[in-house]
Protein backbone atom coordinates (compact mmCIF):
# COMPACT_ATOMS: atom_id res chain seq x y z
CA UNK A 1 0.00 0.00 0.00
CA UNK A 2 0.65 3.82 -0.44
CA UNK A 3 0.61 6.59 1.92
CA UNK A 4 1.37 10.51 1.52
CA UNK A 5 2.82 11.49 4.97
CA UNK A 6 3.25 15.14 5.35
CA UNK A 7 7.45 16.00 6.36
CA UNK A 8 6.99 17.36 9.65
CA UNK A 9 5.06 14.29 10.60
CA UNK A 10 7.84 12.30 10.01
CA UNK A 11 10.18 14.40 11.40
CA UNK A 12 7.89 14.93 14.41
CA UNK A 13 7.50 10.90 14.79
CA UNK A 14 11.12 10.48 14.08
CA UNK A 15 11.73 12.49 17.14
CA UNK A 16 9.24 10.97 19.33
CA UNK A 17 11.11 7.96 18.22
CA UNK A 18 14.52 9.48 19.81
CA UNK A 19 12.72 10.45 22.95
CA UNK A 20 11.50 6.96 23.50
CA UNK A 21 15.23 5.26 23.02
CA UNK A 22 16.56 8.10 25.74
CA UNK A 23 14.09 6.90 28.32
CA UNK A 24 15.96 3.71 27.64
CA UNK A 25 19.62 5.12 27.68
CA UNK A 26 18.90 6.94 30.60
CA UNK A 27 18.24 3.33 33.00
CA UNK A 28 21.09 1.88 31.55
CA UNK A 29 23.14 5.38 32.42
CA UNK A 30 21.95 5.20 35.85
CA UNK A 31 23.38 1.28 36.44
CA UNK A 32 26.56 2.41 34.82
CA UNK A 33 27.51 5.98 36.89
CA UNK A 34 26.04 4.22 40.28
CA UNK A 35 26.58 1.08 40.25
CA UNK A 36 30.59 1.39 40.57
CA UNK A 37 30.12 3.35 43.77
CA UNK A 38 27.46 0.09 45.36
CA UNK A 39 28.92 -2.01 47.88
CA UNK A 40 28.59 -5.09 45.91
CA UNK A 41 30.53 -3.62 42.99
CA UNK A 42 33.74 -4.69 44.84
CA UNK A 43 32.33 -8.41 44.11
CA UNK A 44 32.80 -7.97 40.34
CA UNK A 45 35.07 -9.38 38.84
CA UNK A 46 38.05 -8.28 36.56
CA UNK A 47 36.79 -9.48 33.49
CA UNK A 48 33.12 -8.07 34.94
CA UNK A 49 34.69 -4.60 35.08
CA UNK A 50 35.75 -4.58 31.39
CA UNK A 51 32.80 -5.13 30.17
CA UNK A 52 31.50 -2.63 32.77
CA UNK A 53 33.63 -0.09 30.72
CA UNK A 54 33.29 -1.22 27.51
CA UNK A 55 29.04 -0.65 28.02
CA UNK A 56 29.80 3.13 29.51
CA UNK A 57 31.31 3.70 25.71
CA UNK A 58 28.68 2.13 23.84
CA UNK A 59 25.92 4.11 25.95
CA UNK A 60 27.87 7.34 25.13
CA UNK A 61 28.12 6.25 21.29
CA UNK A 62 24.29 5.90 21.94
CA UNK A 63 23.92 8.98 23.49
CA UNK A 64 25.77 10.98 20.78
CA UNK A 65 23.89 8.99 17.82
CA UNK A 66 20.82 9.96 19.82
CA UNK A 67 21.41 13.34 19.81
CA UNK A 68 23.19 13.95 16.23
CA UNK A 69 19.89 14.46 14.56
CA UNK A 70 18.82 17.49 16.82
CA UNK A 71 22.20 19.24 16.63
CA UNK A 72 22.24 18.94 12.90
CA UNK A 73 18.48 20.29 12.95
CA UNK A 74 19.51 23.66 14.76
CA UNK A 75 23.05 23.90 13.46
CA UNK A 76 22.44 22.76 10.27
CA UNK A 77 19.28 23.59 8.79
CA UNK A 78 18.55 26.09 11.65
CA UNK A 79 14.98 24.64 12.65
CA UNK A 80 13.47 23.90 8.84
CA UNK A 81 12.06 20.38 8.19
CA UNK A 82 14.01 18.95 4.80
CA UNK A 83 14.21 15.25 3.27
CA UNK A 84 17.91 14.68 4.47
CA UNK A 85 17.04 15.64 8.24
CA UNK A 86 14.29 13.12 7.54
CA UNK A 87 16.67 10.53 6.36
CA UNK A 88 19.39 11.86 9.08
CA UNK A 89 17.08 11.60 12.12
CA UNK A 90 15.98 7.79 10.75
CA UNK A 91 19.59 6.68 10.29
CA UNK A 92 20.96 7.68 13.31
CA UNK A 93 17.99 5.82 15.12
CA UNK A 94 18.78 2.62 13.35
CA UNK A 95 22.44 2.79 14.56
CA UNK A 96 21.73 3.57 17.94
CA UNK A 97 20.08 0.61 18.52
CA UNK A 98 23.43 -1.76 17.29
CA UNK A 99 25.53 -0.59 20.26
CA UNK A 100 22.19 -0.03 22.92
CA UNK A 101 21.43 -3.72 22.55
CA UNK A 102 25.13 -4.49 23.42
CA UNK A 103 25.34 -2.20 26.26
CA UNK A 104 21.75 -3.93 27.66
CA UNK A 105 24.16 -6.98 27.21
CA UNK A 106 26.82 -5.29 29.17
CA UNK A 107 24.86 -4.64 32.00
CA UNK A 108 23.08 -7.24 32.22
CA UNK A 109 26.71 -9.16 32.22
CA UNK A 110 28.03 -7.21 34.99
CA UNK A 111 24.88 -7.62 37.01
CA UNK A 112 23.65 -11.14 37.01
CA UNK A 113 27.36 -12.41 36.51
CA UNK A 114 28.09 -10.92 40.13
CA UNK A 115 25.02 -12.46 41.30
CA UNK A 116 25.30 -16.04 39.58
CA UNK A 117 29.01 -16.34 37.95
CA UNK A 118 29.98 -15.69 34.77
CA UNK A 119 28.43 -18.62 32.57
CA UNK A 120 24.90 -17.16 34.04
CA UNK A 121 26.12 -13.88 33.15
CA UNK A 122 26.99 -14.47 29.78
CA UNK A 123 24.01 -16.30 28.90
CA UNK A 124 21.55 -14.02 30.18
CA UNK A 125 23.84 -11.79 28.56
CA UNK A 126 23.75 -12.62 25.41
CA UNK A 127 19.81 -13.49 24.87
CA UNK A 128 18.77 -10.05 26.61
CA UNK A 129 21.20 -8.25 23.36
CA UNK A 130 20.10 -10.93 20.94
CA UNK A 131 16.34 -10.50 22.16
CA UNK A 132 16.90 -7.07 21.71
CA UNK A 133 18.27 -7.36 18.17
CA UNK A 134 15.57 -9.56 16.99
CA UNK A 135 13.03 -7.22 18.17
CA UNK A 136 14.54 -4.20 17.07
CA UNK A 137 15.76 -5.16 13.57
CA UNK A 138 14.48 -8.88 12.90
CA UNK A 139 10.84 -7.98 13.27
CA UNK A 140 10.74 -4.64 11.39
CA UNK A 141 12.81 -6.53 8.16
CA UNK A 142 10.13 -9.02 8.53
CA UNK A 143 6.53 -6.83 8.24
CA UNK A 144 9.14 -4.78 5.28
CA UNK A 145 9.55 -8.42 3.34
CA UNK A 146 6.01 -9.57 4.48
CA UNK A 147 4.26 -6.55 3.75
CA UNK A 148 5.99 -3.72 1.61
CA UNK A 149 4.96 -0.62 2.37
CA UNK A 150 5.75 2.39 -0.05
CA UNK A 151 5.62 5.98 1.47
CA UNK A 152 5.73 9.00 -0.39
CA UNK A 153 6.52 12.71 1.02
CA UNK A 154 4.37 15.16 0.73
CA UNK A 155 7.49 18.49 0.74
CA UNK A 156 5.12 20.91 -1.54
CA UNK A 157 5.70 23.65 1.03
CA UNK A 158 8.47 26.01 0.51
CA UNK A 159 9.15 26.83 4.00
CA UNK A 160 8.34 25.07 7.68
CA UNK A 161 5.68 27.34 9.02
CA UNK A 162 6.82 29.16 12.45
CA UNK A 163 4.81 27.10 14.61
CA UNK A 164 5.73 23.54 13.51
CA UNK A 165 10.07 25.02 13.60
CA UNK A 166 8.94 25.59 17.45
CA UNK A 167 7.47 22.18 18.13
CA UNK A 168 10.39 20.58 17.08
CA UNK A 169 12.39 23.13 18.72
CA UNK A 170 10.61 22.12 22.04
CA UNK A 171 10.50 18.30 21.07
CA UNK A 172 14.45 18.39 20.66
CA UNK A 173 14.89 19.87 24.10
CA UNK A 174 12.48 16.93 25.39
CA UNK A 175 14.88 14.65 23.48
CA UNK A 176 17.68 15.38 25.51
CA UNK A 177 16.70 16.70 29.00
CA UNK A 178 15.95 12.94 30.13
CA UNK A 179 19.37 11.51 30.16
CA UNK A 180 20.54 15.30 31.42
CA UNK A 181 18.32 14.75 34.33
CA UNK A 182 18.94 11.48 35.38
CA UNK A 183 22.36 12.00 35.09
CA UNK A 184 22.20 14.86 37.55
CA UNK A 185 20.27 12.69 39.95
CA UNK A 186 22.91 9.62 39.77
CA UNK A 187 25.43 12.02 39.81
CA UNK A 188 23.89 13.94 43.52
CA UNK A 189 23.20 10.24 44.99
CA UNK A 190 26.40 9.34 44.37
CA UNK A 191 28.15 11.83 46.35
CA UNK A 192 26.16 10.79 49.45
CA UNK A 193 28.08 7.11 49.23
CA UNK A 194 30.73 6.01 51.41
CA UNK A 195 32.38 4.44 48.12
CA UNK A 196 32.85 8.43 46.84
CA UNK A 197 34.71 9.34 50.37
CA UNK A 198 37.17 6.84 49.37
CA UNK A 199 38.45 8.45 45.78
CA UNK A 200 41.20 10.91 45.64
CA UNK A 201 40.90 14.16 46.27
CA UNK A 202 41.26 15.16 42.18
CA UNK A 203 38.82 12.54 41.15
CA UNK A 204 36.24 14.17 43.55
CA UNK A 205 37.17 17.09 41.76
CA UNK A 206 36.31 16.05 38.51
CA UNK A 207 33.26 13.93 39.48
CA UNK A 208 32.04 17.70 40.88
CA UNK A 209 33.37 19.48 37.30
CA UNK A 210 31.38 16.81 35.95
CA UNK A 211 27.75 17.62 38.21
CA UNK A 212 28.30 21.85 37.63
CA UNK A 213 28.38 20.90 33.97
CA UNK A 214 25.48 18.65 33.89
CA UNK A 215 23.74 20.78 36.34
CA UNK A 216 24.26 23.71 33.67
CA UNK A 217 22.70 21.70 30.63
CA UNK A 218 19.77 20.84 32.58
CA UNK A 219 19.57 24.20 33.24
CA UNK A 220 19.54 25.67 29.87
CA UNK A 221 17.29 22.98 28.68
CA UNK A 222 14.67 23.84 30.32
CA UNK A 223 15.51 27.56 30.13
CA UNK A 224 13.34 27.74 26.50
CA UNK A 225 10.04 26.22 27.92
CA UNK A 226 10.30 29.34 30.49
CA UNK A 227 11.69 31.38 27.83
CA UNK A 228 7.93 30.71 26.28
CA UNK A 229 5.75 30.57 29.28
CA UNK A 230 7.50 33.78 30.80
CA UNK A 231 8.29 36.04 27.82
CA UNK A 232 6.73 35.44 25.12
CA UNK A 233 3.22 33.85 26.79
CA UNK A 234 3.33 30.85 25.04
CA UNK A 235 2.81 32.85 21.33
CA UNK A 236 4.31 32.44 17.93
CA UNK A 237 7.64 34.35 17.91
CA UNK A 238 10.77 34.32 15.27
CA UNK A 239 12.83 35.23 18.26
CA UNK A 240 12.19 33.25 20.56
CA UNK A 241 12.65 30.12 18.16
CA UNK A 242 16.07 31.97 17.43
CA UNK A 243 17.03 31.86 20.88
CA UNK A 244 15.82 28.45 21.83
CA UNK A 245 17.71 26.70 19.29
CA UNK A 246 20.74 28.79 20.54
CA UNK A 247 20.56 27.11 24.05
CA UNK A 248 19.51 24.48 22.85
CA UNK A 249 22.83 23.78 21.07
CA UNK A 250 25.04 25.46 23.65
CA UNK A 251 23.73 22.88 26.09
CA UNK A 252 25.16 19.93 24.44
CA UNK A 253 28.23 21.18 25.34
CA UNK A 254 28.22 20.86 28.80
CA UNK A 255 26.59 17.90 28.43
CA UNK A 256 29.24 16.49 26.78
CA UNK A 257 31.73 17.45 29.05
CA UNK A 258 29.66 16.18 31.86
CA UNK A 259 29.37 12.66 30.24
CA UNK A 260 32.87 12.44 29.56
CA UNK A 261 34.06 13.37 33.20
CA UNK A 262 31.94 10.91 34.94
CA UNK A 263 33.23 8.97 32.75
CA UNK A 264 36.35 9.04 33.93
CA UNK A 265 35.28 9.03 37.33
CA UNK A 266 33.61 5.30 36.63
CA UNK A 267 37.27 4.27 34.89
CA UNK A 268 39.07 4.78 37.68
CA UNK A 269 36.97 2.92 39.60
CA UNK A 270 36.95 -0.03 36.62
CA UNK A 271 40.05 -0.15 35.41
CA UNK A 272 43.41 -0.14 36.79
CA UNK A 273 45.51 2.48 34.79
CA UNK A 274 44.37 5.97 35.05
CA UNK A 275 46.13 6.59 32.01
CA UNK A 276 43.08 3.79 30.13
CA UNK A 277 40.67 6.40 32.17
CA UNK A 278 41.84 9.43 30.79
CA UNK A 279 42.25 8.06 26.96
CA UNK A 280 38.42 6.74 27.34
CA UNK A 281 37.15 9.86 28.62
CA UNK A 282 38.93 11.91 25.61
CA UNK A 283 37.67 9.09 23.43
CA UNK A 284 34.01 9.65 24.67
CA UNK A 285 34.21 13.64 24.75
CA UNK A 286 35.75 13.15 21.05
CA UNK A 287 32.46 11.09 20.15
CA UNK A 288 29.89 13.80 21.38
CA UNK A 289 32.11 16.57 20.44
CA UNK A 290 32.23 14.74 16.78
CA UNK A 291 28.59 14.15 16.23
CA UNK A 292 27.09 17.28 17.88
CA UNK A 293 29.23 20.07 16.66
CA UNK A 294 31.85 18.88 14.06
CA UNK A 295 29.64 16.96 11.78
CA UNK A 296 27.06 19.66 12.01
CA UNK A 297 29.09 22.51 11.62
CA UNK A 298 31.51 20.64 8.49
CA UNK A 299 27.40 20.04 6.53
CA UNK A 300 26.78 23.54 6.98
CA UNK A 301 29.66 24.47 5.57
CA UNK A 302 29.44 22.04 2.57
CA UNK A 303 25.74 23.41 1.98
CA UNK A 304 26.70 27.03 2.05
CA UNK A 305 29.67 26.14 -0.38
CA UNK A 306 27.13 24.14 -3.00
CA UNK A 307 24.97 27.61 -2.40
CA UNK A 308 27.32 29.20 -3.45
CA UNK A 309 28.61 27.17 -6.38
CA UNK A 310 24.96 27.37 -7.67
CA UNK A 311 24.79 31.53 -6.87
CA UNK A 312 27.96 31.72 -9.39
CA UNK A 313 26.77 29.57 -11.90
CA UNK A 314 23.38 31.13 -12.29
CA UNK A 315 25.16 34.49 -12.24
CA UNK A 316 27.80 33.24 -15.11
CA UNK A 317 24.86 32.40 -16.93
CA UNK A 318 23.14 35.61 -16.47
CA UNK A 319 26.45 37.27 -18.01
CA UNK A 320 26.31 34.88 -20.89
CA UNK A 321 22.83 35.87 -22.04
Amino acid sequence: CSRVMKLEDLIKVSLDELRMQMLGVQVLFGFQFQGVFQEGFAQVSQIGRKVDACGIVLLASVLGCLLAAPSQHRLVYHGEDTPSLQRTATAFADVALLPFAAAIGCAVYVAVGRAFGGAMGTVVALGAALAALAMWFGLGAGMRLWRAVERSIDVSKAATPLHTRIDHMLIEARVVLPGAQALLGFQLIVMMTPAFDRLAAPVQHVHLAALLNILFAVVLLIAPAALHRIGFSGMDDARFHRIGSALLSISLLPLSLGVCCDAYVAMTRLLDTESAARTIAALIFLILFGLWYVMPFWLRMRKSQRRDRKSTRLNSSHITI
